[in-house]
């Protein structure tokens, strides 16, 4: 009898770098949006501001780089489905 590996698949130092990215251009996406409706010379940014756009950029990479792609699977597929504009 052989013993199977039964260890977790590890992912590439490349790959989870890559999935990072892709979690924060993600993040940066959906902090642009409410920004869209807002004159950025009406806002008077100081640092909780500045932290509030940050967190779901960082959130969504740090998510991204745990799930790999379990969480971009879905928000590719979305992006997808978008008609392109024109």
């Amino acid at each position: 009898m052989t013993s199977e590996d039964s260890s977790p698949k590890h992912r590439a130092l490349t790959d989870v770098i890559k999935q990072i990215l892709l979690g924060i251009a993600f993040g940066l996406l959906l902090t642009l949006i409410p920004l869209s409706y807002i004159s950025i010379s009406a806002i008077e940014l100081d640092l909780l501001h500045i932290i509030l756009l940050a967190a779901p950029v960082l959130f969504c990479g740090i998510l991204a780089a745990a799930f790999g792609n379990k969480f971009l699977s879905p928000l590719t597929k979305f992006l997808e489905s978008i008609p392109p504009i024109g």
